[in-house]
C-alpha cells in the first residue's frame, strides 16, 4: 500500500480517531496509517483487507493514536491480547482452510 491507495473514509475515520479535523497534516496521517498496517500486517503475517468493521482495522486505528501521540512503546503492551487474538485467529482461520483443502 502506498499513500496514494488510503481511502478518503480511511483517512476520516483515523482523523476521526485522533481528533483533526483540519487537512495540514493529512500527508503525515497517512503515513501513520501506513506505518500502523504494515506493523498488524508483520504481526499476522497473512493478507489483511483492512475493512471498517474487522478487528485488524480497530487495532490499526488504535495504531495511528498511540502513533500520534508518541506513545508506540506503550502499544503492543497495552494490546498485547488483542494481537495475540488477531494472531491467534488468523492462525485457526489459516489452518482450517488447509485442513479442508487437504481432506478433499
Amino acid at each position: 500500500m502506498r499513500t496514494e491507495d488510503i481511502s478518503t473514509e480511511l483517512l476520516t475515520d483515523v482523523k476521526d480517531k485522533l481528533y483533526v479535523s483540519w487537512s495540514d497534516n493529512d500527508e503525515q496521517i497517512k503515513k501513520i496509517i501506513l506505518r500502523a498496517s504494515k506493523y498488524i500486517q508483520l504481526k499476522i503475517t497473512q493478507e489483511l483487507s483492512f475493512t471498517p468493521d474487522s478487528e485488524e482495522y480497530e487495532l490499526m486505528l488504535e495504531r495511528c493514536r498511540y502513533d500520534w501521540n508518541n506513545a508506540l512503546d506503550e502499544f503492543e503492551k497495552n494490546y498485547s491480547s488483542e494481537i495475540l487474538a488477531l494472531i491467534q485467529s488468523y492462525a485457526l482461520k489459516d489452518w482450517r482452510d488447509n485442513n479442508v483443502e487437504s481432506t478433499n
